[in-house]
């Protein structure tokens, strides 16, 4: 489970240019007094559905992402600067979101374990088993 306290460790680019915006973000908060809230969506999928096992873990409803949104907007005037991960409340999440519970009370409704899907998945998806170490999911 990826925690709000472990350090970035991008894999490309694309990553990098999001940790330069959080850290952007927070050099305007230090500096000119700007409320800068980073927020971390997960998937948001179009009906509202995960469709592959891969969805699972980073499953967003659509009613979560709005509470999350409104959340944000409604946080104390002080929280000069702080990131949040949205998620729903996923079994196989691999994000945890207690930061973001205690400090705006975001309060996921929604699960991608609610949705049955017809995906069986393969090695690059959610398992409904464990994998051991050095070995490939079952397919």
């Amino acid at each position: 489970m990826i925690t709000e306290d472990m350090p970035f460790r991008p894999i490309h680019l694309g990553y990098v240019s999001k940790v330069f915006g959080e850290a952007l973000g927070r050099m305007y908060s230090d500096q000119f007094g700007v409320s800068v809230l980073n927020i971390r969506l997960g998937a948001i999928l179009p009906g509202d559905v995960p469709v592959r096992r891969r969805h699972y873990p980073g499953y967003l409803s659509h009613a979560d992402c709005v509470q999350f949104a409104q959340k944000c907007i409604d946080a104390p005037d002080d929280l000069m600067s702080d990131t949040f991960d949205a998620m729903s409340d996923n079994n196989y999440r691999w994000r945890d979101i207690c930061h973001t519970k205690e400090v705006i009370g975001f309060s996921p409704t929604g699960s991608a374990e609610d949705h049955e899907i017809e995906d069986k998945g393969s090695i690059h998806q959610v398992s409904e088993t464990p994998t051991p170490p050095g070995k490939h999911a079952p397919s």
